[in-house]
């Protein structure tokens, strides 16, 4: 064999080596998701107006655009749960023992109300049933603020006892099998949410609100590792324009602190975007980090990851108190106080 032919053949096995080389350190590299494109805001509005005495539907959850769930407290407990199939909103007329303050679901048969006197119930498709009754003679109050789940074998429910002599926060959990209270010390305290996102931490986030009738109400986000261990994170005083928030999106933790969004990992907060409109609110709602839509007193700003800027304006006497968001529909859930009716707002991407 000549030189020429010699030196060919180490030629190509070089060059198969380093093609070889290149194709493992390809397999080893883990796949980078596809990055979010900026959320769309070119939705059309219709608002349903349900006419019931006495109740303030609060609470929202579906899962579909044609299998939504709004609930509230009010004065008849036969007109406190409403269904919507995809064309109008119902209720089926039934009186229950709770008036609800909460909902959370998993799919069509597996929806979960939090209510007062600390009751939970169930529905599994077909029927409502009671799955906890926290029935104690000194309490004045019990009530679940939030109900919310990973799965059907691990759901939290949060809020508040009150007492002749105590007020304190109130934590409960669903194993797949029983209710069981969790045992974190919030004296003076009422838990308004839980949430967690797997994507930065293993860890649960509470909101909560603390009464103090000498210095004012604070508001405060914590972080719940388990046991007894509940951390602050930030505190504020609540009202006045000063408000906080937990939400989950996109299996991420996203907190508003007064009108500023935030990520929170390894015990920092991080900030990623700032609300400059007036009467900024405290609720978001997301499908990811460019797509928020956050709840305001006088309508909804988006998001999109580059700016902010309104998407609906509501009248001054609504109150938006609720909402849950699919790939192409929204519905937010709103209270006029002045005339006694709820409304939905419903939009939809063109």
């Amino acid at each position: 064999m000549n030189n020429y032919y010699k030196y060919l053949l180490v030629s190509i096995i070089c060059l198969t080596i380093v093609l070889v080389s290149i194709s493992f350190n390809s397999c080893d590299d883990s796949p980078t998701e596809p990055e979010n494109k900026p959320g769309r805001r070119d939705y059309v509005w219709e608002v349903d107006t349900l006419n019931i005495p006495f109740t303030i539907l609060q609470g929202i959850w579906g899962s579909a655009p044609d299998d939504v769930w709004a609930i509230g407290p009010g004065g008849a407990l036969d007109q406190t749960i409403y269904h919507f199939d995809g064309v109008s909103w119902k209720n089926d007329g039934k009186s229950r023992k709770i008036s609800p303050l909460s909902i959370w679901g998993f799919a069509k048969n597996d929806v979960w109300l939090g209510g007062y006197e600390g009751r939970i119930w169930h529905y599994d498709g077909s029927e409502w049933s009671e799955s906890l009754h926290i029935d104690h003679s000194d309490y004045i109050y019990s009530g679940f603020e939030n109900i919310w789940g990973e799965n059907k074998n691990n759901i939290w429910a949060v809020g508040v006892i009150i007492t002749a002599s105590y007020r304190e926060g109130l934590v409960y959990h669903f194993d797949g099998k029983a209710w069981s209270k969790v045992n974190i010390e919030f004296k003076h305290g009422d838990f308004l949410k839980i949430k967690r996102g797997l994507k930065t931490s293993n860890n649960y986030y509470l909101w909560g609100i603390k009464e103090d009738n000498l210095h004012g109400d604070t508001t405060i986000l914590f972080e719940y590792s388990g046991g007894d261990n509940l951390i602050e994170i930030s505190k504020s005083p609540y009202g006045n324009g000063k408000w906080q928030f937990v939400q989950e999106i996109d299996d991420e933790i996203i907190f508003t602190i007064n009108n500023k969004l935030f990520t929170y990992e390894n015990n920092k907060l991080e900030l990623f975007a700032t609300n400059n409109f007036q009467h900024s609110y405290q609720a978001i709602f997301g499908r990811n980090r460019k797509d928020i839509f956050w709840v305001m007193e006088d309508g909804i700003t988006h998001f999109n990851g580059i700016n902010i800027e309104y998407i609906l304006d509501v009248d001054s006497t609504h109150r938006l108190t609720d909402g849950i968001l699919f790939q192409d529909n929204v519905f937010f859930l709103a209270v006029d106080f002045y005339n006694d009716l709820n409304l939905v707002y419903h939009g939809k991407i063109k």
